[in-house]
C-alpha cells in the first residue's frame, strides 16, 4: 500500500503541475484581451469586437479546467457542519459514496461533453469566427482532469492519506 500511495501522489501532483502551465497562459492571455479591449472601447473609442467573447471563452476554459486543482486540493465547496459530528466508519462511508457520486457525474459530464464538442464542429462563434469546437472542448477535457484527480484523492486518501487529508475529503 505505501508504494501505491506514493504514486498516486506523485501522480496527483504531476497532473496539477500539468495543469497549471496551460491555465498561468490562458490567465495571462484574458488579462491581455481585457486590458487591449478596455484601451480600444474606452481610450481610443473603436471597440474591438472580439475582444468581450474571446475573454469569456478563455474564463470558462480557466474555471473548468482549474476544477481539477481544486478537486486536488479538496477546495470544492462541501458542508461538513453535520458530518463532523458523525463517528468516523459513517464519515468514511459518506465521503466514498460522495465521490462515487461526483465520479459519476465526471463521468456523464465527460461523456456528454464530447458529444456536444463533435455535434458543435460545423458551428461558428460570432466575433472570432472559430469551430465552437475549441471553446466547448474545455467541457470534457475538465471532466477527465478532475476524474483523474478525484480518483487519485481517493486512492491517496484509502492508501494512508493523513488524518486530515481524509477529513477534508470526507472520509
Amino acid at each position: 500500500m505505501p508504494k501505491l500511495h506514493a504514486s498516486a501522489v506523485l501522480a496527483s501532483n504531476a497532473l496539477e503541475k500539468i495543469t497549471a502551465v496551460p491555465l498561468i497562459i490562458i490567465g495571462g492571455l484574458m488579462l491581455g484581451v481585457v486590458l487591449v479591449g478596455t484601451f480600444w472601447r474606452y481610450v481610443l473609442n473603436d471597440p474591438i469586437l472580439w475582444t468581450e467573447e474571446a475573454a469569456r471563452y478563455l474564463m470558462i476554459w480557466m474555471a473548468l479546467i482549474a476544477a481539477s486543482i481544486s478537486m486536488k486540493r479538496r477546495e470544492h465547496v462541501s458542508m461538513m457542519f453535520l458530518v463532523d459530528k458523525l463517528p468516523l466508519l459513517i464519515k468514511k462511508i459518506m465521503g466514498t459514496m460522495t465521490s462515487l457520486a461526483v465520479a459519476y457525474f465526471l463521468y456523464v459530464l465527460t461523456r456528454e461533453g464530447i458529444v456536444m464538442v463533435l455535434s458543435a464542429r460545423s458551428q461558428v462563434s460570432p466575433a472570432l469566427n472559430i469551430s465552437m469546437f475549441w471553446p466547448l472542448l474545455c467541457v470534457p477535457l475538465s471532466g477527465v482532469l478532475t476524474l483523474a484527480q478525484l480518483i487519485l484523492v481517493m486512492v491517496i486518501d484509502w492508501t494512508g492519506g493523513t488524518g486530515s487529508e481524509r477529513m477534508e475529503a470526507g472520509l
